[in-house]
């Protein structure tokens, strides 16, 4: 009888109940975290050096302070202002808009399956590196080509690479 009575005062929670932040720190740690992730500290040393260093590391923080952090804002206080999730936010201001929300929700979904399937591989070579014989010193293994008919070392390649690529 008491889980149905809990389960009806939740049910009963209004917007102006919704979770708050603390404090300052505390929500800008949280936006810091939503800002600096997984593709940054992954994807921008590799695009700084594939396109040039410095040519790079301009265009980024210049793009970051031109675009990048007033459309977060924007966001950020959109989402503040009605205390909605994405999609009920544009739902509340223009139901036409709603499809935004949507579509926002399906960037995430897709981006958090590219970053989850970056994250295997990542513990994939991680846990390769500590088994007992390492995967890419010998060539008896599944990823490794045949051997038969090579007449020319040219059409080789090493068990180290074929272990990473």
């Amino acid at each position: 009888m008491n889980v149905s009575h809990e389960r009806n005062q939740q049910a009963d929670i209004s917007p102006e109940e919704r979770g708050q932040w603390a404090n300052k720190i505390e929500f800008l740690l949280t936006v810091a975290g939503a800002i600096i992730g997984l593709g940054n500290v992954w994807r921008f040393p590799y695009l700084c050096y594939k396109n040039g260093g410095g040519n790079q590391l301009i265009f980024t923080i210049s793009y970051t302070f031109l675009c990048e952090l007033h459309l977060y804002s924007r966001w950020t206080s959109l989402g503040q202002y009605t205390s909605q999730g994405c999609i009920t936010c544009w739902r509340k201001i223009c139901p036409l808009f709603e499809g935004m929300g949507y579509a926002s929700q399906m960037i995430i979904v897709y981006g958090s399956i590219t970053y989850i399937i970056i994250i295997v591989w990542a513990f994939l070579y991680l846990f390769s590196a500590f088994s007992v014989e390492l995967p890419w010193v010998s060539c008896s293994n599944l990823w490794n080509t045949g051997t038969f008919g090579w007449t020319s070392p040219l059409n080789a390649s090493s068990s180290v690479m074929e272990f990473w690529r």
